[in-house]
């Protein structure tokens, strides 16, 4: 099964070593000075995206119910692979700023989906106070640890504490498993 890979829209800068997420351009415009000729030069985003696709690799549709939109990266590792949302930037900007997109149902809870104890332990965070902590405290988590598995039933909301330790005990922090982004050098 192939992989995925969405375009973040924003600039970035490419160093040797380093992806700046900040300030990436998809074709800029160069000026050679050996020649003097204009010369169209493919930014390193979308030269990774085009090679991920001619590997055969896929790129999955937002999360969001009602959206079809192709999900966001976040930035490139130095092999090529991609760090990706579970949303396209669109629904992402939207939630977090508390608004809505016409006709898209947000898959992302306001609240840790192992209140329930569904990880095997049940979330320390009193659930009657779910809604005093900001959006950020609650992750996204690919339940069988697989980044590239990004379908509903494959993703649940889980607060830090809840994410950080179901990672832990079932190995998803592993560095060197395909899916994950940190990726030995």
């Amino acid at each position: 099964m192939g992989k995925f890979l969405d375009v973040y829209p924003s600039k970035m800068s490419i160093s040797s070593t380093s992806v700046n997420n900040e300030s990436l351009a998809d074709v800029e415009t160069a000026s050679s000075s050996a020649s003097g000729v204009a010369a169209k030069k493919v930014s390193t985003n979308a030269a990774n995206r085009e090679k991920w696709l001619k590997e055969g690799n896929t790129i999955p549709k937002c999360i969001n119910v009602g959206c079809g939109k192709e999900i966001a990266i976040r930035h490139w590792s130095a092999q090529g692979d991609p760090s990706a949302k579970t949303e396209c930037s669109r629904c992402s900007g939207a939630r977090i700023k508390g608004k809505t997109v016409p006709g898209v149902t947000f898959h992302k809870k306001t609240y840790c989906e192992n209140r329930d104890g569904s990880l095997g332990f049940v979330c320390p965070m009193d659930p009657a106070r779910y809604s005093e902590f900001p959006s950020d405290i609650y992750h996204m988590d690919h339940l069988d640890g697989n980044h590239y598995n990004n379908v509903p039933e494959n993703l649940k909301t889980f607060c830090s504490i809840c994410h950080t330790r179901k990672g832990r005990e079932s190995g998803d922090f592993n560095g060197f498993k395909e899916s994950s982004r940190i990726h030995k050098a």
